[in-house]
């Protein structure tokens, strides 16, 4: 890419010029010559900076992976405020409290039980329709995030991160057009960079998709299972997420590396389990049931050994959950009562 050859740290006021120039883009960015935004000093001076925090090690060692996620982090940076005019768009700062909730509405209050699924192919993505679709002409601007694309496909960090960033993009016309006819169905409908999901009182044509009822059978959205029980949508995590943890702690138990170490890896798993077990209400038995799993191997294997660390242990049937109804209306990007610490912590490249 190359955008990016050198950056400085950047001092107190860059984060505050960043927010500054993306109320103007939210405002007329879609006009724009957005190529200069992501040239700007403080654009690329903040996307130094997140890279230092969530990449530490690649930034400190000048890895060339270090340089790409500069580039798509100044590219995030114009984009991210322009997303919040897309309409049924998961963006990738909400919490998954948002999915969970918009089913348990479509389900349990407007009584739309059939599910449909539709997923995007980033390995035939174009930019340019979505910059068409969200009005932006500015033909350098395009060309740069039609090379960047060449990072969105894989299950690598990288890769995922591209998404983040372009997904509201490059998908955006396709969105639209599904949206319309969703709304002329009276469906639900929400998206996000690896794809769409229906919820319908019945199966309708017009977007190819499968239907899966989930009165008759259970169906997986992104790490939980849904189905629906006397017309109310129940919610548990799906057996890949299960199986997933539970490989994650066998695997660290099974490693040369120390107790202390040991137990840093399977906290880690625990918290990304946890970050989305703790909107599904339902998921309540399945996550006392992983405790009581993970705490006889972690009592065995670490505990009995080093007791001090028994008390760094992330318990999961102690942590919080939160089975509100989720809507998001704050901008979170643009809003001035969100603190430049708060800001920062929107970036994170994991999900």
């Amino acid at each position: 890419m190359g955008i990016i050859k050198e950056y400085q740290r950047p001092g107190p006021g860059d984060v505050a010029l960043v927010r500054r120039a993306q109320r103007s883009l939210a405002l007329a960015g879609r006009h724009a010559n957005l190529l200069r935004y992501v040239e700007r000093d403080s654009f690329q001076n903040a996307a130094g900076t997140l890279v230092e925090r969530y990449m530490p090690r690649s930034s400190q060692k000048q890895l060339e992976i270090a340089d790409v996620f500069r580039d798509l982090y100044a590219v995030w940076l114009v984009l991210a405020p322009l997303s919040n005019r897309v309409q049924g768009y998961w963006r990738s700062w909400w919490c998954p409290g948002i999915v969970t909730s918009w089913m348990r509405i479509q389900a349990n209050r407007f009584h739309r039980f059939c599910l449909g699924r539709v997923p995007y192919d980033w390995a035939t993505a174009q930019v340019a329709p979505g910059a068409l679709a969200a009005h932006i002409t500015d033909e350098a601007f395009i060309g740069q995030t039609q090379e960047m694309l060449g990072h969105a496909t894989g299950n690598t960090l990288r890769a995922g991160f591209a998404r983040y960033v372009l997904g509201g993009l490059v998908w955006r016309q396709a969105a639209e057009a599904a949206l319309q006819i969703a709304r002329e169905r009276r469906a639900g409908m929400l998206w996000s960079e690896d794809g769409m999901w229906l919820l319908a009182s019945k199966p309708f044509d017009g977007v190819d998709v499968e239907w899966t009822d989930l009165r008759e059978q259970p169906a997986a959205v992104l790490t939980w299972q849904a189905h629906v029980v006397g017309g109310l949508v129940h919610i548990n995590m799906n057996d890949a997420s299960v199986q997933r943890l539970k490989e994650s702690v066998r695997a660290a138990l099974a490693s040369d590396a120390s107790p202390e170490h040991k137990l840093r890896r399977i906290n880690a798993a625990a918290h990304s389990f946890h970050h989305w077990v703790r909107y599904a209400f339902d998921a309540r038995q399945q996550a006392q049931e992983l405790e009581a799993w993970m705490w006889r191997r972690v009592s065995r294997h670490i505990a009995q050994n080093t007791p001090a660390l028994a008390a760094r242990y992330f318990n999961l049937r102690q942590s919080p959950w939160d089975t509100r109804l989720h809507f998001e209306r704050k901008s979170y990007l643009l809003d001035r009562d969100v603190s430049e610490e708060q800001w920062l912590n929107l970036w994170n490249p994991r999900r």
